[in-house]
């Protein structure tokens, strides 16, 4: 019965460590980045943004800056300030 209780009380503290680590990794991941640019009109390829993205971290106006393709398939530019 000893034994049950152990492997019960493993199983909670594993499920609740698969459960939170998740979580906490998609907070710290998202925090602070703020998209200020992007769509057609904007950039026309990966490549200009991406250029964009490194003056802005070489001018240090941002601690960092990149580029992604939204659900349109347009492109964005997102800092962190």
């Amino acid at each position: 019965m000893k034994m049950r209780r152990s492997l019960f009380a493993a199983g909670l503290t594993l499920g609740a460590a698969v459960v939170a680590i998740p979580l906490t990794v998609g907070a710290a991941s998202a925090s602070g980045w703020e998209t200020v640019g992007g769509g057609p009109a904007v950039y026309s390829s990966m490549d200009q943004c991406n250029e964009e993205a490194a003056q802005l971290k070489a001018d240090g106006t941002y601690k960092d800056a990149r580029c992604y393709i939204g659900d349109r398939g347009w492109i964005f530019l997102e800092v962190l300030s």
